[in-house]
């Protein structure tokens, strides 16, 4: 029998007081009694069964007063998750996420640091990458131990996961904030640490309070350095640092010319160019990620979670963040110095 003929006769037998029971047994179980009873409600309810209207409730929670206040609180207010926006408009993630994108068709995007480069700042960058692509050969560039110093706050960090800005491509992000400048060094906890295609180096973990020197630096971090970039990448490897006070400064400088191979001498890195360190461009961000903030009360859970955090980042992630160096450093010329995202 036609569905069209099963709901010509429960409605005849509805006509005659007939329960949604008796109708399925008459009905000998071809149609359940949950849908007997439903078509019984429409029934009821509308004089007839229409299958092609929906049996539910009718959806209004994706209204046009809801997509367009959600809009307007983007625009006054865009850092601001799905999450945080559903919770705050009274609806399910999921509806928010659709408004989001199918209604708004916009993107999220996380807000981005970058620092700003002055014209000699550019020049400078466009002439080390001239000077990468003459005096080293591609392979060499899998031979570099990126190092640097970075201060980790009991605080925590920016919010990488949940501040958001929606917008139809990045560079409506950027115009709506998406770009979020920050000191260069954060105080709390320094940490000094190395990185390259092979993985990272053992952390060295500073004091509360400690700042860098150099003559800590020369004590504790370059023989550190050495012996860890021996570990990972061989005799012949090539060590890089930025232009801190103590990586310049002349005793450092001995150090380094007596003790390493090849590295970056003074000067020759560029000026504010983390966009240039794996550890800046990846590592960084990755440990911090990696981190359970939650945990963090004191000094003590602060270091725990600097070490698990920097246990799990990936060997592959980190090995492609390498690999993307040399990439980089074509950009610089193509851009004429521009900072690199």
């Amino acid at each position: 029998m036609k569905s069209e003929d099963l709901r010509k006769v429960v409605m005849r037998l509805t006509d005659d007081g007939i329960s949604s029971i008796q109708i399925e047994k008459q009905l000998r179980s071809v149609v359940s009694q949950r849908t007997i009873r439903r078509w019984q409600n429409l029934y009821k309810e509308n004089g007839e069964i229409d299958l092609k209207k929906s049996a539910g409730r009718p959806k209004i929670v994706r209204t046009k007063s809801l997509i367009q206040k959600v809009k307007q609180r983007l625009v006054r207010k865009g850092r601001r998750s799905a999450r945080q926006l559903a919770k705050s408009f009274g609806v399910s993630r999921e509806s928010m996420r659709r408004i989001i994108r199918e209604d708004l068709k916009l993107y999220a995007y996380r807000i981005t640091t970058e620092p700003k480069l002055t014209d000699d700042q550019k020049k400078r960058r466009v002439s080390f990458a001239y000077w990468v692509r003459k005096e080293l050969r591609k392979k060499d560039h899998g031979k570099i131990l990126f190092s640097d110093e970075k201060y980790f706050s009991i605080e925590g960090i920016f919010n990488r996961q949940n501040d958001r800005i929606y917008a139809v491509n990045r560079l409506e992000a950027d115009k709506q904030g998406g770009t979020r400048q920050e000191s260069k060094y954060p105080k709390r906890i320094m940490i000094w640490l190395g990185a390259c295609q092979n993985g990272l180096t053992a952390p060295i973990i500073f004091k509360p309070g400690e700042t860098l020197s150099h003559k800590n630096y020369i004590e504790v971090v370059l023989p550190h350095a050495k012996s860890e970039g021996e570990r990972l990448l061989g005799d012949d490897f090539i060590f890089q640092q930025d232009n801190a006070t103590p990586h310049t400064h002349k005793e450092s400088l001995e150090w380094c010319e007596e003790n390493f191979t090849q590295f970056f001498g003074k000067y020759r890195w560029p000026p504010n160019s983390p966009d240039l360190n794996v550890l800046d461009y990846y590592v960084w961000d990755a440990i911090g990620n990696h981190m359970q903030w939650n945990k963090v009360e004191n000094y003590d859970s602060l270091i725990d979670e600097i070490k698990n955090g920097i246990h799990r980042v990936r060997k592959n992630d980190l090995f492609r963040s390498v690999d993307n160096w040399s990439h980089r450093i074509y950009s610089i010329l193509n851009t004429k110095g521009a900072y690199i995202k």
